[in-house]
């Protein structure tokens, strides 16, 4: 054989395999990079969202044997809800603790896990979770850059006051009750009765202090974690919103990563979730109770006058959210 045949055979080896060994190398660097990644909410270190993200972040890192880290930044470190919202679907934040509500301008359907009285109990809710309705909802979401991670639960919510006796939705004529800045709770404050003000989270006690409030309505856990009790006298059992909070990722942070990484990421989420809404429903029955102890004064009530007025606010919006999915969800055993 001639010593240019010979070359020639020796190049078409080295050009075949090229390819593989840069295909190989590559590989081999994506399963040693690591990637650090930020987890922003707004409650505060004693609220049990701010455990949900410390337990999501050590399970990752454990189950992607330390190739993601993710950071924790709670008390609105990040910015509050809608910026947390936003960032994810920038990419600029990578997962965030938040509820539909910031949610909800991007994805309509989202609208009604924030709407009153839509939910039969907090058990009904963790149904819907398992449902293939949710997860053909959760799927659709992908659209907009929104990834569910972990479906969770953050509370029912119920109406604090600071010198009114409220029993119905007449005791509330006049009354000005902080709300989030998004419009299925000011159309919810609108149904029970009163005038909606929309407040920033963090701001809510110095406003409920100063009188620019005069209550506002969150679950259990929220009051404790930011003291409303210290400001607020009365809690009316309304129940007006059955509340999930969940663990939402940026589908282009997720979609940076390794198909491994993000399978491992998705697992850590399907275990959580179901811990999280047996510790939130046992947080929730232990701090209503202990709200009474700390001088909050608790008043029972008929809600089906709250109900009846929520009507409205359905007629409103069952074309945004979607016809027929209200009554989809109750149909759900």
């Amino acid at each position: 054989m001639s010593v240019k045949k010979t070359l020639t055979i020796a190049l078409l080896m080295v050009l075949v395999s090229t390819p593989f060994l840069f295909a190989q190398g590559d590989s081999e660097a994506s399963a040693e990079k690591t990637y650090t990644l930020k987890l922003g909410h707004v409650l505060n270190t004693d609220h049990l969202n701010h455990r949900v993200a410390l337990k999501f972040a050590e399970m990752v890192a454990e189950r992607t044997d330390g190739r993601v880290k993710v950071d924790v930044y709670p008390a609105s470190q990040l910015g509050s809800g809608n910026e947390i919202i936003d960032g994810l679907a920038m990419g600029t934040i990578d997962f965030g603790i938040e509820g539909f509500g910031p949610v909800a301008p991007r994805f309509a359907p989202g609208l009604i896990f924030d709407a009153p009285y839509v939910f039969r109990s907090r058990e009904h809710l963790a149904q819907v979770y398992t449902s293939d309705l949710f997860k053909n909802l959760m799927a659709d979401m992908e659209d907009v850059g929104l990834s569910m991670v972990v479906p969770g639960y953050y509370g029912t919510r119920h109406l604090t006051t600071t010198d009114t006796i409220v029993q119905g939705p007449e005791d509330l004529a006049g009354l000005k009750i902080r709300c989030p800045d998004q419009p299925m709770y000011v159309g919810a404050v609108k149904a029970l009765g009163a005038t909606p003000t929309p407040i920033a989270f963090a701001e809510t006690y110095l406003a409920l202090q100063q009188g620019a409030a005069d209550g506002q309505e969150n679950p259990a856990a929220a009051i404790v974690s930011m003291k409303f009790n210290e400001v607020q006298k009365y809690l009316t059992r309304t129940g007006h919103i059955i509340q999930g909070n969940h663990v939402f990722g940026s589908a282009k942070s997720l979609g940076k990563l390794p198909q491994d990484l993000q399978d491992a990421i998705y697992e850590v989420g399907a275990e959580i979730s179901q811990w999280w809404i047996e510790q939130a429903f046992a947080v929730e029955d232990d701090l209503l109770g202990s709200l009474e102890d700390m001088g909050m004064k608790i008043i029972e009530t008929d809600v089906s006058k709250f109900v009846e007025n929520a009507q409205p606010l359905y007629d409103e919006y069952a074309a945004k959210w979607g016809e027929g999915l209200l009554e989809a969800i109750r149909a759900i055993n």
